[in-house]
């Protein structure tokens, strides 16, 4: 006999591969069966990233003896009791998988209560150690202690501390999010990290998550038809993030992600927003358990509809009334701060946006600066280099590397993107914005090799708000950022300041080039210094490169072919696209048939 029925316990550890691959999904789990006990409360205590410890509290309905007993079995669940239940689940679970799963992989204590007398049960890695009543008020405690110490392979593929809380941290803020009428207390290695009210009011949560500006950049959506039901709030035009990760979907208050709905809301926002920037979105989408699949992945993390076309049309265009709403015209910043009004006293930085024929900087008078490195590592690689900088005028060095691999002669322009030219040997179409983009790719690129690290400070400090959740790891990681002349100052919780930036930056908008290497050091696991300096090079490029669509006079045009004949690489941009396409004279007689 071939096929054998496994042991509840290697069932248990195989359900918990699905259910729970770091502290972040224990947390989830804990927590949404909180939720689902009517709590009005919880508070989570998490020590050292969840890997040492974590406890989570509510004022629920408790369970009884009996309940605290049957919920370590597998399947053994009071959401449902039979099929019919599927089609209308409002609960968050449902399966009876997750306390067996995490009470197999970890050291598990359950104190629970009804009001009464109260029971507490242990486990640890699926076997019971003892069961006994106890003195608890209503509600349920559950410690997990150990967890993954029986399943090394699993262990040693935890990221650090800090990266496992801000997981944890990003799950319990989204939660917050869909449940605005619970207070949370997210505390890490007994340190208060995050807290809302539990008032109702789903403002007041985003404000606790974004920051108060970012609350008041929020425009209310409301709109339903006999499906559906669409309320939240999405973020004016001129408050946007470098990623889609904020655009958070909750469907009968279970955040799931919903592709069609971003594709939607992205549909509108495509007119009013840059290239990869996106809105914050937080909506509820009330829709009838019937009409939502919500047992289609093991994680819950995705939904299916039965009526999609009826939900992308009313995302539509509930999003488009609530922007034509409002006034969209970008506001000016407000008025300085004393500590902004000194800094514009002293020398600062000011940004050009230049036209296609400038092609480098001229140098401003430079105020020599000393950077503070957050990193001693990178403060080594950043004055080893600096020992071979040649102090000389940048003009000068423009003029010793201007060899030109070939001239050619301008002629024209061809839709306000291609520039015509010719030669002896032929025509030459070539893409403006791409050429742009490999004269600036080579010029940023010398500066990194040479690490001109000249600060000067801007006029007025830049500023950056993001989740608690994200500035954690943006606080372990920023020192990585000074290798490319970004050094964050830490403001507040979940905000940071630019005060200064390098010269060579000046022709790009500092907000988006830092908002861009944030997010990127933000999805990037295993950070890589000449990784990250290449993306910088490659962004600063496409960001100070002349767009499409754009016409040029005719010695702007000149200039730009020339400045691109100099480049050690003038046929193709960073990404690896085609700069210019030749056609000879054979091939031009041949197109018109003039040749046989």
């Amino acid at each position: 006999m071939k096929i054998k029925q496994l042991s509840e316990d290697l069932a248990n550890k195989i359900a918990a591969g699905e259910v729970v691959e770091r502290p972040a999904n224990v947390v989830k789990e804990l927590v949404e069966n909180s939720i689902d006990a009517s709590s009005h409360r919880i508070r989570i205590f998490i020590e050292e990233g969840g890997m040492k410890k974590i406890l989570v509290e509510d004022d629920g309905s408790g369970m009884s003896q009996e309940d605290a007993l049957m919920c370590f079995f597998r399947h053994a669940t009071s959401k449902i009791s039979n099929e019919q239940d599927l089609f209308t689940i409002r609960s968050l679970g449902f399966r009876g998988e997750a306390i067996p799963s995490i009470a197999s992989v970890s050291h598990f204590i359950l104190k629970t209560s009804e009001g009464k007398d109260g029971y507490e049960v242990v486990y640890e890695f699926g076997k019971c150690l003892s069961q006994q009543t106890c003195a608890f008020h209503q509600g349920t405690s559950i410690c997990v202690e150990k967890l993954f110490y029986n399943l090394p392979a699993r262990l040693k593929y935890l990221k650090s501390v800090q990266s496992e809380f801000a997981a944890i941290q990003n799950l319990v803020e989204r939660l917050a999010l869909g449940h605005p009428t619970i207070a949370f207390e997210l505390y890490h290695d007994g340190r208060l990290i995050f807290k809302t009210s539990g008032h109702g009011q789903l403002l007041e949560v985003i404000s606790a998550i974004y920051g108060l500006a970012t609350a008041k950049n929020m425009i209310p959506v409301d709109v339903e038809n006999e499906d559906y039901h669409i309320h939240g709030y999405i973020s004016k035009i001129d408050t946007s993030r470098a990623s889609k990760q904020h655009m958070i979907t909750l469907v009968n208050q279970r955040v799931v992600r919903v592709p069609l709905a971003q594709e939607a809301i992205l549909d509108v926002y495509k007119y009013y927003l840059l290239d990869r920037r996106y809105p914050i979105v937080v909506l509820y989408i009330d829709v009838d358990p019937y009409l939502v699949d919500v047992n289609v992945h093991p994680s819950k993390l995705e939904v299916k509809f039965s009526k999609e076309d009826t939900l992308r049309t009313l995302l539509s265009t509930g999003v488009q009334a609530a922007l034509n709403q409002v006034n969209l015209v970008y506001q000016a910043k407000n008025k300085p701060t004393e500590k902004e009004k000194k800094a514009i006293e002293q020398p600062h930085f000011q940004f050009q946006y230049t036209s296609s024929s400038d092609v480098l900087p001229v140098s401003p008078e430079v105020k020599e600066e000393e950077p503070v490195y957050q990193d001693k590592e990178v403060k080594k690689v950043i004055e080893a280099k600096k020992e071979h900088i040649v102090e000389s005028n940048i003009d000068e060095v423009i003029e010793e590397k201007r060899v030109m691999a070939k001239h050619l002669l301008v002629k024209g322009q061809a839709r306000g993107t291609y520039i015509i030219a010719e030669d002896d040997e032929g025509m030459y179409l070539i893409d403006q914005h791409a050429a742009k983009e490999r004269i600036n790719y080579e010029y940023f690129k010398a500066q990194f090799q040479t690490l001109d690290m000249r600060m000067q400070d801007l006029i007025v400090p830049l500023t950056f708000n993001y989740t608690l959740s994200e500035a954690t790891l943006i606080k372990e990681k920023k020192s990585f950022l000074e290798t490319t002349g970004i050094f964050l100052e830490e403001f507040g919780p979940s905000t940071f300041v630019v005060k200064t930036l390098p010269l060579w930056t000046q022709r790009v908008d500092p907000m988006i080039f830092i908002e861009e290497m944030i997010d990127h050091l933000l999805h990037t696991s295993q950070v890589d210094v000449v990784a990250l300096q290449e993306h910088a090079i490659a962004t600063l490029s496409c960001k100070a490169s002349v767009k499409a669509n754009t016409y040029l006079d005719h010695l702007g045009m000149q200039k730009l072919v020339d400045d691109l004949m100099c480049c050690e690489n003038p046929y193709v941009c960073p990404h690896g696209r085609p700069v210019l396409i030749f056609y000879s004279d054979y091939e031009l007689e041949k197109l018109f048939k003039r040749v046989v």
